[in-house]
């Protein structure tokens, strides 16, 4: 076997991206290549022959040949051995609740890690404090056969209400309330209240866009301080009922 089936071996078997710190590579390097034939060298010939494409130092994508890898599934590779979620505008056009560029992918870590360029996008790992991400609602999937850990539906709306600058189309998030069920909603509400008033406040203000009523939850909730509903952009009409700027 030679190196330039390593990037099929890894097609196969649904792996989107080559990290030569991985498990993967360690048992695609030990199984297909001979004693004595360093990392450098092989990945040298797959780049050379358009089989792979660096990504940053050690890390790669595998190329299809035949179709383009989803740059989601790319994104939830680079950390496929390490904890981590995509979330807000990419979890959501995944739910099929978006349906615009994905200029930004923001991938959710316990760590804090450097932006990766990825083409036409940017991987953006954000950092969630640990005890908040252990209790993250989110799971593994699949996109084209390749795996991949996604925040729920209202997760994904909650990271967009407590951390604003996580989501780039962010003026979408009433469409997408308008698609949640009341029991969506309620989840929604009282998760985005455990991670912040400001949160709840912003959901109360998406919602009267909407044309939703607010989940108990939230009804009862009376804001102290006002919150900008796009911290840094500029304002838009102020609702006194959820004191916040939009």
């Amino acid at each position: 076997m030679s190196c330039i089936d390593i990037a099929d071996r890894f097609l196969r078997r649904r792996i989107a991206v080559l990290d030569v710190r991985s498990r993967a590579w360690a048992a695609a390097r030990a199984e297909l290549l001979p004693p004595g034939y360093t990392t450098a060298t092989c990945v040298s010939r797959l780049t050379a022959a358009g089989r792979v494409r660096r990504l940053k130092r050690g890390i790669y994508v595998v190329v299809d040949l035949a179709r383009e890898t989803p740059p989601v599934a790319i994104a939830s590779g680079i950390f496929a051995e390490v904890d981590h979620y995509l979330t807000t505008d990419a979890a959501l056009a995944v739910h099929g609740l978006i349906d615009q560029p994905l200029p930004t992918i923001t991938v959710v870590l316990p760590t804090v890690r450097r932006p990766i360029p990825l083409g036409r996008s940017i991987v953006r790992p954000v950092t969630l404090g640990a005890e908040r991400f252990v209790t993250a609602d989110a799971y593994s999937t699949t996109m084209e056969g390749y795996p991949v850990r996604l925040a729920s539906r209202e997760q994904a709306v909650v990271d967009a209400l407590a951390e604003p600058g996580w989501m780039v189309h962010a003026s979408l998030l009433p469409e997408v309330l308008v698609a949640f069920d009341d029991d969506e909603l309620a989840k929604t509400a009282e998760r985005a209240l455990a991670r912040s008033t400001a949160a709840g406040q912003r959901l109360g203000y998406l919602l009267d866009e909407a044309g939703r009523e607010p989940p108990p939850e939230l009804a009862s909730l009376r804001p102290t301080f006002a919150v900008e509903l796009r911290p840094g952009s500029s304002r838009g009409p102020y609702s006194t009922r959820w004191r916040v700027y939009g």
